[in-house]
């Protein structure tokens, strides 16, 4: 059985749809809605917008829409039943588990088990660092480095006894199965003995959350001895490294704030960051850099701070990094720590203040690539523009001009001639029209869709007495009309609707001050009156081609018939073209 109408339309009442955007993009109010960079595609403008009052989000440029469920989906590429259940607890209803088909059951039971066996481990790893004798080496490791009994709570910091089975022994008690915890990623097999052992024994654990700060998987540091000085937790059911970032469910708030993200190597780069007042600091698990990192930064900020160990392996990471944050069109500046290997050990020892000050002396990274390259081949060197070049490429369009004359002076070249280099290739395909909405009939229609959207009561008496078949000829389009005329929210009007007839409602709930109260009416009634002549002149045309082909003497009844409709047909046309008036 499916979950009742009744209940995800009480979910979406229910739901603040800024609220759970704003979870995963940066919004500034713009009248009634809000607006922000889209998630969905790389805009240096914002054309992405939310309107609370109407439950949708639409964007300008790639005209994507929906609403809060719909942007779940899009963006966490999550189910629907799961956006439903996602967004149910926050809004107060409960869903039973019968109104699920079995396989959506099955897929949420199994991802709520990895859940609640990460859940539990990451209460008995704290417990055991807070307040068991065996945590007590690790409780002394962390005071070592610095790190408070506060930091310790809010990163949920834990410690893993030496032991094969401990974690697994204590989750067999609270019925996590030693499969289901191989599933987690706590635990792997032995394929030889054909048992399980734990994944992390006698490490500092740090935990990795989601969005909503649960969770998901788990860092382990080694702290004496022999062996990797990290481990972390495998790819699961609710947990993928390219696109998870460490600290960003803390950190998102401080990023919106300050307009920037401070992008570190390590978990305890970003807890003696965050410790230390910079709370806008975040890093990979244990993977390079991705696009999809890249994606989930830019709908906050467009602005990051990167600091990479200063020896060849932080250059290179840096020079990885370099064309994923271009193609993302973000502002990427390097920051280096003299003295210190990592901002762990910077901040530890100089302090906030003078962290604070070396973030002041950011360099952009593309700029920081190229002097390498000149200090590499020498200045003007050929060398150095061919290895620029693809880079150069990869800015958007739109910064492209600036970024080519600043390389130009850094490479000692002429403008000139490394704007040349950088078009003798193919030419990059462009995308007409942005993937906007595209119309469903013609202007007057949607400023008629608008006009029911916005103003229903000024205009519904009018439109509702209308020949829908004057307004349009699209049955899916009528529908929708005829929901909005019945009082139906938006949402609720379109579900099942073609896409191409949701953006298009969408984009006109996303647009405003296009009418007022005091013209609607009469917008109406004139649009209607358009439309309607549209319809008169067609059928002008149909009878005038008509007479031209009859012969008076031959058809004489056809004939003075077709004179007849034509008087008509014009009476009809000087009417509305009256009602109409002057073009808006």
């Amino acid at each position: 059985m499916r979950i009742p109408r009744e209940t995800i339309d009480a979910i979406r009442e229910n739901t603040d749809i800024a609220q759970v955007v704003q979870r995963f993009v940066t919004l500034k109010r713009a009248g009634n809605s809000w607006k922000g960079l889209c998630p969905f595609h790389q805009e240096k403008t914002p054309s992405f917008h939310v309107i609370p009052h109407k439950n949708i989000f639409h964007c300008f440029g790639c005209g994507a829409g929906g609403d809060a469920f719909k942007f779940l989906m899009q963006l966490q590429g999550m189910s629907f039943i799961e956006s439903v259940k996602e967004l149910a607890g926050p809004a107060g209803i409960t869903i039973e588990e019968r109104e699920l088909s079995q396989e959506d059951r099955q897929r949420l039971r199994r991802k709520q088990g990895v859940r609640e066996a990460c859940d539990l481990a990451a209460g008995w790893f704290h417990a055991n660092l807070m307040a068991k004798p065996e945590g007590a080496d690790a409780r002394s490791y962390l005071k070592d480095r610095g790190i408070t009994r506060e930091t310790c709570v809010r990163f949920r910091l834990g410690f893993a006894p030496d032991g094969w089975t401990h974690l697994l022994d204590h989750l067999e008690k609270q019925g996590v199965s030693p499969q289901l915890a191989v599933r987690a990623g706590l635990a792997r097999v032995n394929e030889r003995r054909q048992s399980s052992y734990d994944m992390f024994r006698d490490r500092l654990i740090i935990p990795i959350l989601d969005d909503r700060e649960r969770p998901v998987a788990f860092g382990g540091r080694i702290m004496k001895g022999d062996g990797p000085k990290y481990i972390n937790s495998p790819e699961t059911e609710i947990y993928e490294k390219s696109k998870t970032l460490y600290g960003l469910s803390h950190a998102r708030a401080p990023i919106q704030r300050s307009g920037r993200a401070i992008l570190v190597e390590g978990y305890f780069d970003v807890i003696s960051l965050a410790q230390a007042g910079f709370e806008d600091a975040i890093a990979t698990c244990g993977t390079a850099l991705t696009p999809e990192h890249c994606r989930r930064l830019r709908r906050l900020t467009d602005r990051v701070l990167v600091l990479f160990d200063g020896d060849s392996a932080g250059t290179r990471a840096a020079d990885r990094s370099l064309p994923l944050f271009l193609e993302a069109g973000m502002d990427a500046r390097r920051i280096d720590l003299p003295g210190a290997k990592d901002p762990d050990e910077y901040v530890q020892k100089e302090g906030g203040e003078a962290f604070e000050k070396r973030l002041g002396s950011a360099r952009p990274l593309l700029e920081d690539f190229l002097h390498r390259k000149i200090s590499e081949h020498g200045h003007a060197d050929a060398r150095a523009v061919r290895e620029a070049l693809p880079l150069l490429r990869r800015v958007p369009a739109d910064a492209r001009s600036l970024a080519t004359s600043r390389a130009a002076g850094i490479l000692g070249v002429d403008e000139a001639t490394l704007r040349r280099a950088l078009s003798d290739t193919r030419e990059e395909q462009q995308l007409a029209g942005g993937g906007g909405a595209r119309w469903v009939g013609n202007i007057e229609l949607n400023h008629l869709i608008w006009l029911l959207i916005h103003l229903p009561d000024s205009v519904s008496g009018v439109v509702g007495a209308a020949d829908p078949d004057i307004v349009t000829d699209r049955d899916d389009v009528r529908a929708v009309l005829g929901a909005l005329l019945d009082g139906q929210p938006l949402v609720s009007a379109l579900d099942g609707a073609d896409p191409d007839v949701q953006r298009v409602f969408q984009a006109s709930a996303a647009r405003e001050g296009l009418y007022t109260e005091d013209n609607a009416l009469d917008a109406a009634t004139k649009i209607l009156a358009r439309l309607e002549l549209r319809g008169v002149e067609a059928e002008l045309s149909a009878v005038r081609r008509e007479l031209s082909g009859c012969e008076p003497t031959l058809d004489g009844p056809r004939y003075r018939e077709l004179l007849s409709r034509r008087a008509e047909i014009q009476k009809r046309g000087q009417r509305l073209k009256k009602l109409v008036g002057p073009r808006r």
